[in-house]
């Protein structure tokens, strides 16, 4: 059982704690001002799947850990988000929906990938994006100390995938952790 099963209550509170608009305001507004198909890969507590319903979009929330995610479908219940039990590397759950997305959005969810992996990930993403949609990839720097499988990030690794896939990396940005973690 995987530590996001074990603690699902721990980390719901936790990502509930702050407001996705403050989390995610370095990029929010590169994306167009109309309805977007959102797929939020370890969707985790919902919250960013919520704000993206609340504004009409309409969302894919993949989250594969069982009790976080019915925590986050039973809090963030809107006919605007679709609930899917998949993960990376693979999302066949999703492949099977056979949608394209407008925005693809990865929130501390890349270090969980093995760089074994990688390459496999971030192609399968990319078939799920439609053209000139964007996808949004937030690393961590520093490894977290709770107990969970993490593995080193870089931006140089994600702009060497982006260029094999024919993707403009359009913005690299540094941010501070909104919940005040390393």
């Amino acid at each position: 059982m995987s530590i996001y099963n074990r603690h699902a209550d721990d980390y719901f509170e936790r990502y509930e704690q702050v407001e996705t608009e403050n989390v995610h305001s370095d990029w929010l507004s590169l994306l167009p001002s109309t309805q977007l198909l959102v797929l939020d890969v370890g969707a985790g507590s919902g919250r960013d799947a919520a704000w993206f319903a609340n504004q009409d979009h309409e969302v894919v929330a993949v989250e594969p850990a069982d009790a976080l995610r019915q925590r986050a479908k039973a809090h963030h219940s809107s006919p605007r988000i679709q609930w899917v039990d998949d993960r990376l590397p693979g999302l066949e759950a999703v492949h099977d929906l056979d949608y394209r997305f407008d925005l693809i959005l990865l929130n501390g969810v890349w270090m969980h990938v093995p760089p074994s992996s990688r390459e496999r990930a971030f192609r399968k993403l990319t078939t799920l994006l439609k053209p000139g949609g964007h996808l949004v990839v937030s690393l961590r720097s520093e490894q977290p100390d709770d107990g969970r499988t993490a593995y080193s990030t870089s931006v140089a690794e994600l702009r060497h995938l982006s260029r094999s896939r024919a993707l403009e990396f359009l913005q690299d940005t540094d941010s501070h952790d909104q919940l005040g973690r390393k």
